[in-house]
């Protein structure tokens, strides 16, 4: 009898672990469900859902109107610019195929052309984009109307040779690139997926996104930044935007990227629009929300061809002549989508604070962690207040000069972004 009672027990105990086992994993199950549902996260959107913590791509928005607002008409020098990057509280841009071998600065009233750049080792064969990052510009001569070209490139250039430069010359690094999926260069003129008008930088990596004629998608492709030699761009996603994607901007310490395009409407009339790219994981780009904004016609915004943000919420958009059947002059625009991010404002305070920014709140000098060695400082609409690219010896800075407020200092090698607050002197 007691060895009955002990297969009894036994077997009962190991019942009821059993038991306890699979109610500990049903309601770790339940439990992650509960926390972590998908869903889409944007108030704004048409089918948001209150209880979803994760965003899952799927927002939906009503039609999206909005009208940039007009700065003034651009040097007749720039009547064929394409692309626009926000630098040094300038506006930096080119002429595209044919044109000089420059970029132009200009004022961010569009009025006055600040300084004329040439990058004398270059040719313009079919300049379409231009991107930046701490300490580099990049311009992307992969225009590819026929789809035929096998000689794209990218060149690259120093900031510091400009700000130094005393007879307004440099010399760009060439990085010469094809896409890893095109087998075929005798694609119809415009009708091919091969073109390509928009990319920017982000963690050693310049981002394509590609001009569809055929297929009227976009595919993001990825190349690094580094490259001096010829490299195959691979394919990371793609994005049916239903028009031609003519320039990309991304904000990096928001995470929010601006895809600029338009589309034609029928008998050679175009309508401009942007695709906001937000609330995404890591750098899958399409991943998450895709608000397309409708920024109005060719009569009334010409052919937009450059946009960049100036901060977190607002930038420019410029636009090249269009000589038809009416001449329209080539124009620059601002925007602000302050109304359409107003409930993702807090992002930034995802941002991380595992290092230990001493002191933090700072009054007057802060000592950095001696792996940080380059660094930006930015307000909280994501200006640039301060930019150091050299090596820091002593890993101390005078922050003495700034507002009191709140701040994001981000290291620029390890692309890591940190906030620190800085109290009155």
């Amino acid at each position: 009898i007691y060895y009955d009672v002990f297969i009894y027990n036994f077997t009962y105990g190991i019942f009821m672990s059993i038991m306890r086992c699979k109610l500990f994993f049903f309601l770790v199950i339940v439990s992650f469900k509960a926390f972590s549902q998908l869903g889409c996260t944007d108030p704004q959107a048409l089918n948001y859902n209150s209880n979803a913590s994760i965003n899952d791509g799927s927002c939906v928005y009503d039609v999206t109107d909005y009208s940039p607002i007009l700065i003034g008409d651009l040097p007749s020098a720039l009547n064929e610019n394409s692309g626009l990057i926000y630098w040094d509280d300038k506006l930096v841009t080119f002429n595209d195929s044919g044109g000089a071998n420059k970029i132009y600065l200009i004022d961010t009233n569009g009025v006055n052309i600040v300084q004329e750049i040439t990058i004398s080792n270059a040719q313009n064969i079919d300049w379409e984009a231009i991107a930046q990052s701490s300490d580099s510009i990049y311009v992307g001569d992969f225009g590819n109307n026929a789809g035929s070209r096998q000689n794209l490139c990218i060149y690259g250039i120093s900031k510091s040779d400009i700000l130094l430069t005393t007879n307004n010359s440099v010399v760009g690094v060439k990085s010469q690139f094809n896409y890893a999926d095109q087998v075929v260069f005798s694609g119809q003129y415009e009708n091919h997926n091969y073109d390509c008008e928009a990319f920017f930088y982000h963690n050693d990596s310049l981002h394509l996104f590609t001009k569809n004629w055929g297929d009227l998608y976009t595919k993001h492709y990825v190349l690094p930044s580094s490259n001096q030699n010829v490299f195959s761009a691979s394919v990371k996603d793609s994005l049916y935007v239903d028009g031609l994607i003519t320039d990309a901007s991304l904000d990096s310490i928001n995470n929010r990227i601006l895809l600029l395009g338009y589309k034609n409407n029928g008998s050679n009339f175009y309508t401009s629009f942007v695709y906001l790219l937000f609330d995404y994981s890591a750098n899958n780009y399409f991943s998450g929300n895709k608000r397309r904004i409708e920024i109005g016609s060719m009569l009334e915004v010409s052919q937009t061809e450059g946009i960049s943000w100036s901060d977190s919420l607002t930038g420019y958009i410029s636009a090249e002549e269009i000589v038809s059947v009416i001449t329209i002059s080539p124009k620059l625009f601002s925007f602000d989508f302050s109304t359409y991010l107003s409930n993702s404002l807090s992002k930034t305070d995802d941002l991380e604070e595992s290092y230990w920014l001493a002191p933090n709140p700072v009054i007057d000098y802060m000592i950095l962690p001696e792996d940080i060695k380059t660094f930006s400082i930015m307000n909280q609409s994501g200006k640039v207040i301060i930019e150091r690219i050299d090596y820091i010896t002593n890993n101390l800075i005078d922050l003495k000069f700034l507002k009191a407020g709140k701040y994001f200092l981000k290291d620029l090698k390890n692309n890591r972004v940190y906030k620190f607050v800085k109290l009155d002197y």
